[in-house]
């Protein structure tokens, strides 16, 4: 029985977009139902807010280190006494910036940009919806719900994965569209909140404008020069002022060797391994998408493919091709490595539940049964939570924020003290001169030059020209050194009770030690 609210079977024209390219324009006012939408991905980013503040991760403290130090002191580092430029996501520290301009808090500051973000997230999934004839409430609901309740993304509040997954969707919007302004401004963006985000825009993009005939080159490389008009501005000052091109978090992580068997290619099993229920629900969503991918690239390949199927298509292939070049390069399977892939893939699930008619109803239901399982589970033990339930620090951050505050009253003044593994909540709540790799790049410049004697000339040339104006002076000595002691006996320092990657154990101040080059 037709209830009016099945999509239309009528293939959408491969046709340029009124909208596309014409000048002078008038934008309309949002309607009434897109304010609702709105209205409703603001009130699961505040709920999710409410719910994640006390825990957030040591990594997300990194980023408001710098947002703190660029809104009160207009300088760009984790502390206010080193030069840094280790901030992966430029974008989401000028926004955090701000946001602490406005309240003066940072904490309230990571709060707005996630309600603004989840937002943002749902008027452009159900722009989507709408291009490629799909309901709008639907399509925007799963996104935003799955996205919000994913434990991959729960577990990583305040970071750029929030910000990257909104534009990733806004690059599908817009490629679905082919408007190439809005589309390339969109893809420079995702850039600036992380330079691997180039890759999977670029695979959306490319998709969209090439298949099928005829294909938009013209369209496709003026969306690209606008991509690289936004984002390259920054990279070339960031190149001459901070002295290197790209983050040295990239160079600090790509550095790293994850021990056997935790590499990111094997990140689904050892999630399993440490976090079986979350990794079920995050393999669920996961499924979905790739089965709606093969059916998009079935439909296609019959010649009976939609819009909707080109998007399915771009999307999946893009998070497939991220995923891929992470797990070639063989880093550690750090979570919020993985929130692009999955906020492709999320995209496509929403789009499949949302066009089968047959199944449509159990597909949406099953969809939102995982909604419903992953906020049970990751609320079940309290809420606020005092850690999310993917968890990897060595303490909770109340725990880090206490030890902190004691480490800087404890120091003597003028005097700087060598970081133990973990630095973006000591350093938020100690305000001291506290060092490693993230916090000094003279520090990153010594491990620099090791990878510059080991590499291949081309990885020795590209290390070359990225830090072609960094500062090679050798790094300035600390006074003092903070080393982690596991166990729970008596003794000096701070105890803690520990996190899943440590336990319980103690931070001990003492002398400082050999100077380090690296971070952790």
């Amino acid at each position: 029985m037709a209830t009016g609210l099945e999509p239309s079977p009528t293939t959408v024209p491969d046709v340029p977009s009124p909208r596309d390219g014409v000048r002078g324009r008038e934008f309309p006012r949002p309607s009434r139902s897109t304010l609702l939408i709105a209205a409703g991905g603001a009130v699961l980013g505040a709920l999710l807010f409410v719910v994640a503040y006390r825990g957030m991760p040591d990594d997300s403290y990194i980023t408001l280190d710098y947002a703190r130090n660029l809104a009160e002191l207009g300088h760009w580092g984790l502390t206010p006494f080193r030069d840094a430029n280790s901030a992966t996501s430029p974008l989401n520290v000028w926004l955090l910036a701000a946001g602490i301009l406005v309240t003066g808090r940072p904490v309230v500051a990571v709060g707005l940009l996630l309600v603004a973000t989840t937002a943002l997230t749902a008027v452009w999934a159900a722009s989507l919806a709408h291009a490629v004839r799909r309901r709008r409430v639907v399509v925007a609901g799963l996104v935003v719900g799955l996205v919000v309740t994913s434990p991959i993304f729960a577990s990583v509040v305040g970071m750029e994965a929030f910000l990257a997954a909104a534009l990733l969707v806004g690059v599908a919007r817009y490629g679905a569209e082919r408007r190439t302004v809005p589309a390339g401004v969109v893809t420079g963006l995702a850039v600036l909140t992380r330079p691997d985000l180039a890759l999977p825009a670029v695979v959306v993009l490319a998709v969209l404008f090439l298949t099928p005939a005829p294909r938009r080159w013209g369209r496709l490389v003026r969306t690209l020069a606008t991509a690289v008009a936004v984002a390259l501005p920054w990279h070339v000052w960031s190149w001459f002022a901070l002295g290197s091109f790209v983050p040295d978090s990239l160079v600090i992580k790509m550095g790293q060797s994850p021990p056997e068997g935790e590499a990111f290619g094997d990140g689904p099993l050892y999630l399993y391994e440490r976090w079986p229920a979350a990794a079920l629900l995050i393999g669920l969503v996961v499924v979905a998408g790739l089965l709606a991918l093969g059916a998009a690239a079935l439909a296609l390949a019959r010649g009976r493919g939609q819009l909707a199927d080109r998007v399915v298509v771009a999307c999946g292939i893009a998070g497939l091709a991220h995923y891929a070049a992470y797990a070639a390069l063989g880093v550690a399977p750090y979570t919020w490595y993985y929130s692009p892939s999955l906020a492709l893939l999320t995209v496509c699930a929403a789009l499949g539940a949302a066009g089968h008619v047959a199944a449509r109803s159990g597909a949406v239901t099953g969809l939102v049964l995982v909604v419903g399982l992953s906020a049970g589970v990751q609320v079940a033990p309290g809420v606020p939570w005092t850690a999310p339930i993917i968890f990897g620090n060595w303490t909770t951050a109340d725990q880090y924020l206490a030890v902190g505050r004691e480490l800087g009253a404890a120091l003597p003044p003028g005097t700087s003290v060598q970081a133990t593994g973990e630095i973006g909540l000591l350093a938020y709540a100690c305000e001291c001169d506290i060092v490693d790799g993230f916090a000094d790049q003279r520090h990153i410049m010594v491990q620099v030059a090791a990878l510059e004697q080991e590499a291949g000339p081309v990885t020795r040339l590209l290390l070359g020209v990225n830090y072609l104006h960094a500062d090679r002076t050798p790094p300035r000595p600390f006074e003092y050194s903070l080393r982690f002691e596991p166990g729970s006996g008596d003794g000096p320092g701070w105890p803690t009770s520990g996190g899943p990657g440590r336990g319980a154990g103690r931070f001990v101040l003492g002398p400082a030690g050999p100077q380090i080059g690296w971070a952790g």
